[in-house]
């Protein structure tokens, strides 16, 4: 098990003590207000999902794709919104590769709380790149530097 390693992320105990994963689904209220993207992290939306940074990172640059239907599991997806997902989350994660420069990143979907899954009544994919500790005091200038480069990679790989 050499190849596992512990990452601690105390500053997630901010959202686990918030209660807010228990004030209804944000996946919806995002996806329901384009004005705010900027505000609740959004850079990308495509014509299945929505591209977003993860408030509460594992890692920095941690991102999570999450498609507009309301679905806590793939198999309630039809073929083509569960292609569209996929292929939309592909192109967010090579986004990511090449805003951040990372080689490695990790793709996952928790489904149910058991399995890790913080919102779970609404399915969404995380992609974290694999090449630099978060630091939790990262300023918000940063984020907002991130957040262009994401855009502008999508811009880039969708033309």
């Amino acid at each position: 098990m050499g190849a596992f390693r512990v990452v601690l992320t105390p500053w997630r105990y901010k959202y686990i003590v918030s209660g807010e994963n228990k004030k209804g689904c944000f996946f919806c209220e995002y996806i329901g207000r384009p004005e705010a993207d900027g505000e609740n992290l959004v850079f990308y939306r495509g014509r299945y999902s929505i591209g977003l940074l993860n408030k509460y990172p594992y890692m920095w640059g941690h991102v999570m794709v999450a498609p507009y239907k309301h679905v806590g599991d793939l198999d309630e997806l039809t073929d083509e919104e569960l292609a569209g997902l996929l292929r939309e989350a592909y192109m967010v994660k090579s986004a990511v590769m090449a805003a951040t420069g990372c080689e490695d990143v990790l793709m996952g979907i928790n489904v149910g709380r058991a399995a890790g899954a913080g919102v779970e009544a609404h399915l969404h994919i995380h992609i974290i790149p694999r090449c630099r500790e978060i630091d939790p005091n990262t300023p918000p200038e940063e984020l907002d530097r991130l957040l262009r480069r994401y855009r502008d990679e999508l811009a880039r790989l969708w033309s």
